[in-house]
């Protein structure tokens, strides 16, 4: 009773004003819903359309029931999908759309019992003077949809083709014209199947389509300064070691073209993925515990090595970057950065306010990387190594009986290590100069080994250093 004083009381505040049938036309209308209260449980209130069919005053097995009789007929409905002057027949029920009646019926008998008692008046109240409608429900094969929509995309989607960006060895860049691409609406031709199959009247559907813009375009370029080059590294490699090679290009071409945003990070193993014969590697030497041995995907580190230096002569931030446990050719010492999948990564972030592009290529004897971009603030950058110190490597020897008296046979060259300091310099264009530590790299020596034949006097290991 007291949902009775509450509606009394605003009523009465009404009636002050001098809304007298107000009032009494208030009271009768809420009386009339508190008799739907007691008469219509278990029942969907009167006034209630599902689809377009009234069930009110059902119970909602019934409702249930009456829209399967209604609608399962319909789903054998053909309609027309129309698309640049092609047509396709199809029927409703075959394409997976199917109605959910349960759920419709459940929806229909909550109208007017949601909320609060007072949400619940109100709605009533609607319901009474207008009516209400209440969508069909559906749940549709989803994979039979699916099915038929790759059928449909394969008759006129068109795949977009993004811009792609090359760097000559002088850095002169080029870029390829874009273009848009087409795709069906799914979402929305899901909806328009739906409404045929409500309105009989609906027999012709024109095929709703997407433009699809391609990730990078001529004007991306251009607006994003991505036809300049920040940093452009190479390093040159053996053409004769084929294998090697082929990894090479594998793995270059799984970073060319990666765009960066501003405040994204790079992970060189995350666009790589696992080095393995199954994703098109070969075996190759690989750097293992300060030895060259075969292993598949050697040579992709070159690739990182040749990223590393193209990122920092580009100015951008590096995060995580490990040196090689040996000096390595094709780079300076304390230059070169070593992967491992799942284990050793080189990381670095796009620092800047704009976009960069990575471009990376095999080309005659070289691996050529580049970061495309716009310069903020900066007119030149450049790196300076520094050897600190110096780890003489020592030499080792060790007894063999199969060897004569006096006789010695080297077994293992010996390598000096080093320590090594990498500097960026970085000149603004106001003048300013900033010079600051990279990284440190260590490379540790190693030993020099011979095997001996037994000398007077001398049964242990003998060694010393060069």
């Amino acid at each position: 009773m007291q949902l009775f004083r509450d509606c009394l009381e605003r009523l009465t505040v009404r009636n002050k004003s001098g809304h007298l049938l107000r009032l009494i036309v208030g009271i009768g209308l809420f009386l009339a819903v508190v008799v739907g209260f007691l008469l219509m449980g278990g029942k969907v209130l009167k006034g209630v359309r599902v689809g377009g069919m009234a069930v009110g005053g059902m119970r909602v097995q019934v409702v249930h029931q009456k829209l399967a009789e209604h609608f399962e007929p319909l789903l054998t409905k053909k309609v027309i999908l129309g698309y640049n002057k092609r047509n396709f027949s199809v029927v409703l029920g075959s394409l997976g759309i199917r109605p959910d009646y349960q759920r419709s019926a459940i929806n229909a008998y909550q109208v007017g019992r949601r909320g609060s008692l007072w949400n619940r008046i109100q709605e009533r109240f609607q319901v009474y003077r207008k009516g209400v409608e209440v969508p069909l429900s559906f749940a549709h094969n989803e994979q039979a949809l699916d099915s038929f929509y790759r059928i449909l995309e394969a008759s006129f989607a068109v795949e977009p083709v993004r811009t792609v960006v090359s760097v000559n060895s002088d850095g002169t860049v080029s870029y390829t014209k874009s273009k848009e691409g087409k795709a069906i609406d799914r979402d929305r031709l899901t909806r328009l199947l739906e409404e045929a199959l409500v309105r009989p009247e609906v027999d012709y559907i024109e095929i709703p389509v997407n433009v699809v813009k391609p990730w990078l375009s001529e004007s991306d370029v251009e607006r994003w300064g991505l036809n300049t080059v920040l940093g452009m590294y190479s390093t040159r490699f053996d053409p004769n070691s084929t294998d090697r090679v082929h990894n090479l290009k594998v793995a270059s071409g799984a970073i060319n073209n990666v765009i960066l945003y501003p405040g994204q990070n790079f992970s060189f193993n995350t666009w790589v993925g696992p080095r393995l014969a199954e994703t098109g590697y070969k075996e190759a030497p690989v750097v293992l515990y300060g030895e060259l041995v075969p292993g598949i995907g050697g040579g992709v580190c070159q690739v990182t090595s040749t990223l590393y230096n193209a990122v920092l002569l580009a100015n951008l931030k590096v995060i995580t970057r490990y040196n090689h446990s040996i000096p390595i050719t094709y780079v300076p010492m304390g230059r070169d950065a070593t992967v491992v999948y799942d284990g050793v990564d080189f990381i670095f972030e796009n620092n800047l306010k704009t976009p960069v592009l990575l471009v990376a290529m095999v080309e005659g004897s070289s691996v050529r990387v580049a970061v495309l971009g716009q310069k903020q603030g900066w007119k030149e950058v450049s790196l300076e190594t520094q050897i600190l110190e110096k780890y003489p490597y020592q030499v080792k020897e060790e007894y063999d009986p199969s060897l004569g008296a006096e006789e010695r046979i080297k077994v293992q060259d010996g390598r000096d290590g080093f320590k090594v300091a990498l500097y960026r310099t970085v000149t603004y264009k106001d003048g300013r100069v900033d010079k600051h530590l990279v990284n440190t790299s260590v490379y540790p020596s190693r030993p020099e080994k011979y095997k001996m034949g037994k000398r007077p006097g001398k049964e242990e290991t003998i060694t010393g250093s060069s």
